[in-house]
């Protein structure tokens, strides 16, 4: 059987679309009318085609995807290139009202309910120990989380990070100091002139693993705006223009690492929409509790900082380099190679540290900086320093509602 696509209103598929041969279809979605009732959410692949059967007879569906009529219970999708929420309404004829199916296109829908987790078991990256140092910087303790994230199951890719920012890469750096054009700019304009605007980007393809904070976070306010979300961060110029980077009166200092280098200032001020639940970086408590993926036991998902490397290989890869470090070999490798956690999230490890930003200055040895890198090292706890001119990885997160209560639990 062949199932040629429709347009977007579910309409009979026009006879010029081409046919697409059922073996193609990669998954199928089995469905209750009853799980219906309230809004269900289905995790899907980038640029998978996947098929919907409800287990009634369906009226009507409404997508914006290409979409094409299975039989009167089953609809076939293309999902996206790109990471984001698509929805479907479905129509069944003894009711008047729709119902909704959310797709998380690339990303891990979990709905915590007064779930347990642990947290703490951090100290300074082994790099930066000294015999000075006092005991663990954040106590291990266990905490109870309700709410609902929507977490990128990769790190961002660069081809992600090309489309959604395509505006703002220009053609040529004007960064003058040679060191930073390589450092933070030259690859992506040869990224992007060897791209195509809206070209495929594959589920799997390379790291994003040079990029700076506030690049990131400017990346997260145009995914919120594509899916029209409140965008989470404010920027703004500070009045003094050679703060340095810290926490002021709720607000974040950072370097203004763009993509441009034309702008008078060398920080700006970050502050937070408290009314968006769009997409952001993960606070360190929240990036902890993605990595450990449920685990109250280890000290890293395979088990210890002493685990043999085969063992630690199945998790993560330890090969990149940091484009903070005077080197060109920055090495950006697929991700989703290698095992998940226990929530479904891969590459935690491995592959490029995370920008994760810190809700206060907890910790001594990273000299006042609002953010730290996670998941460079081998351990839940390491960190390194989080100066916002560093190149690194990151991945998005939102908690749909803004409705995450934490609540101590002790140890």
């Amino acid at each position: 059987m062949c199932v040629a696509f429709a347009n977007a209103q579910g309409i009979n598929p026009s006879k010029d679309l081409k046919n697409i041969p059922e073996d193609k279809i990669q998954r199928t979605f089995k469905v209750s009318r009853d799980s219906l009732r309230k809004e269900l959410w289905l995790e899907v692949e980038k640029n998978e085609i996947v098929k919907v059967c409800i287990d009634k007879k369906v009226k009507d569906w409404k997508a914006s995807l290409k979409s094409s009529i299975f039989n009167d219970s089953c609809l076939v999708l293309q999902l996206p290139t790109l990471i984001g929420v698509e929805t479907l309404n479905v129509y069944f004829s003894d009711v008047k009202i729709s119902h909704k199916i959310n797709l998380a296109v690339g990303m891990k829908y979990l709905d915590f309910k007064n779930e347990e987790v642990k947290l703490g078991f951090n100290r300074k990256s082994n790099k930066f120990w000294t015999l000075d140092d006092a005991g663990e910087e954040d106590p291990e303790r266990f905490v109870s989380i309700t709410g609902t994230y929507l977490v990128d199951k990769y790190p961002v890719t660069n081809c992600e990070l090309i489309q959604v920012l395509w505006d703002s890469i220009p053609a040529t750096s004007t960064y003058k100091n040679p060191q930073y054009r390589k450092m933070h700019h030259e690859d992506w304009f040869a990224r992007k002139m060897a791209s195509t605007r809206n070209a495929y980007c594959a589920a799997h393809d390379t790291i994003a693993n040079t990029v700076t904070l506030y690049q990131s976070m400017v990346y997260a306010n145009t995914r919120s705006i594509r899916e029209g979300l409140k965008p989470y961060y404010i920027f703004s110029v500070p009045d003094d223009l050679y703060l340095y980077e810290g926490f002021v009166k709720k607000a974040y200092i950072i370097g203004f690492w763009d993509f441009s280098g034309t702008h008078n200032t060398i920080n700006i001020m970050v502050t937070i929409n408290a009314k968006s639940d769009g997409y952001r970086l993960p606070f360190y408590d929240e990036w902890m509790m993605l990595a450990r993926g449920g685990d109250k036991e280890k000290k890293a998902p395979w088990g210890s900082p002493a685990t043999p490397l085969n063992e630690i290989q199945k998790y993560a890869r330890f090969e990149s380099s940091y484009a903070m470090e005077e080197t060109s070999d920055y090495i950006s490798e697929p991700v989703g190679q290698l095992l998940p956690n226990g929530y479904g999230l891969y590459d935690m490890f491995g592959l490029a540290a995370e920008h994760v930003l810190l809700k206060d200055n907890r910790f001594i040895g990273n000299s006042d900086h609002p953010s730290v890198l996670k998941g460079g090292e081998l351990s839940y706890g390491f960190y390194d320093v989080g100066a916002s001119g560093v190149g690194a990885g990151f991945r998005l997160i939102r908690n749909i509602g803004n409705n995450a209560k934490w609540e101590e639990r002790g140890f």
